[in-house]
């Protein structure tokens, strides 16, 4: 995990390189990027506390295998991607009833 953490700080540094650019050949004059401005912090903070609320994986996971992965085995696998939809669609309708 350190190693992440370390190409984050890089890969940050890299972007605060080479914004400069933009600002050097009149594209852009001034940068407010308070989101980019917290990624500098991001490193010490997810050592502290762990990782930031709503970058957990499970969650995300959780939504594919819902209305992805059951879906799918609900198909012939023929042109399945249709078939998911229709299967989605129903499901949601259930759900509003």
């Amino acid at each position: 995990m350190e190693k992440d953490l370390d190409d984050l700080n890089e890969a940050l540094a890299r972007f605060y390189q080479y914004h400069e650019v933009f600002k050097t050949m009149g594209v852009i004059t001034t940068f407010s990027l308070p989101c980019q401005h917290s990624m500098k912090h991001y490193k010490q903070l997810i050592q502290l506390f762990g990782a930031p609320n709503g970058l957990c994986s499970s969650i995300t996971e959780s939504k594919h295998v819902k209305v992805v992965k059951k879906p799918y085995r609900c198909t012939n696998k023929y042109h399945a991607l249709g078939q998911m939809l229709l299967i989605n669609q129903c499901l949601d309708k259930l759900a509003v009833s």
